[in-house]
């Protein structure tokens, strides 16, 4: 056979016969061949490599479940996933993604605008797209806007509160709590109540303790609303709530950030924003196919979902 049917077959490409692609495989497998991509890299200026970039951020328990969705779908594809944990502007981060010259950077959030352009000009190509994102006119993620302002409403939906927002005490990054609180400010707004009162809440006890009585002693007196960062702050600030010996949801409602399985288990039950991360992954696998596959680098990549049919508010007995 030509050596171009012989690539083509070892590539993956189902075009040709069932019986043509069984004898290249046959003799592949007597001689105990795998292609070089070492080689390939050479050739193309690609590898065949997918970059995950993830903020070195505090996550909820599903990333491990993105991943591994990415992961399957790139073994299917072919291709080898390689995860790394960066900070915005880190040009070290950016070197290093060019040094390994993937096929296609997945970003969750630490490449800024500039980066994406640098590394699509040398040809690799980040996912989304800037493109497929919907329109708002910013760079903030409308996902995180609108986990705010389903926070806020589901916290003044029986009347007004002073809305407390708060972020978890880490020194790790925080990329998703500023558009966050952006959401809360913009919802507020439109109720007419004031901005939030801001802090951040360590998870254990005497820390949160002292972080939620500040926060209240701030406060005129009246109920309160805290919009949590994830489930774990929520939990905690009902624990310094509980110490400070105040009643949830009547005097101090809580919404918290991940629908976790332990904030679904405690008691009184969470109310939580749910994140359909399986669907924003798909959406993502999605464009990783089209690339794959050879789709025109300047045809439309896949449309993403709608953000309001990512975010879901799980009322439970905390608000």
């Amino acid at each position: 056979m030509s050596r171009s049917t012989v690539s083509q077959v070892l590539n993956g490409d189902i075009r040709f016969p069932a019986e043509t692609r069984a004898r290249v495989m046959a003799a592949a497998e007597r001689l105990n061949y795998r292609p070089s991509r070492a080689g390939r890299a050479l050739v193309t200026g690609l590898s065949d490599i997918v970059v995950v970039l993830v903020p070195n951020a505090t996550y909820g328990p599903h990333l491990q479940d993105s991943i591994d969705r990415i992961t399957n779908a790139s073994a299917t594809a072919g291709l080898s996933v390689v995860v790394r944990f960066g900070r915005p502007d880190d040009e070290s981060t950016l070197t290093s993604v060019q040094d390994l010259r993937p096929t296609v950077v997945i970003d969750l959030g630490v490449l800024s605008p500039p980066q994406r352009t640098q590394l699509n000009a040398a040809g690799i190509r980040t996912i989304p797209s800037a493109t497929s994102a919907p329109e708002t006119g910013t760079d903030v993620d409308p996902i995180d806007i609108l986990i705010g302002r389903l926070q806020v409403r589901e916290l003044v939906r029986e009347g007004p509160r002073a809305i407390v927002s708060a972020a978890l005490a880490d020194s790790r990054l925080d990329p998703f709590g500023p558009p966050r609180r952006e959401g809360i400010r913009r919802e507020l707004a439109e109720h007419g109540l004031p901005e939030p009162v801001q802090i951040r809440v360590p998870l254990e006890l005497d820390g949160a303790h002292a972080a939620v009585a500040a926060a209240l002693e701030e406060l005129e007196p009246g109920p309160v609303g805290f919009c949590c960062y994830n489930d774990d702050v929520a939990i905690a600030v009902i624990a310094a709530v509980r110490r400070l010996g105040k009643r949830v949801p009547e005097e101090v409602s809580v919404v918290g950030v991940d629908r976790t399985d332990v904030g679904q288990l405690v008691s009184p039950r969470l109310s939580s924003i749910s994140i359909d991360l399986p669907a924003l992954m798909e959406s993502l696998v999605s464009e990783l196919r089209t690339i794959r596959h050879g789709a025109d680098r300047e045809g439309s990549p896949p449309d993403r979902p709608d953000p309001a049919s990512l975010v879901t508010l799980v009322r439970g007995e905390t608000s």
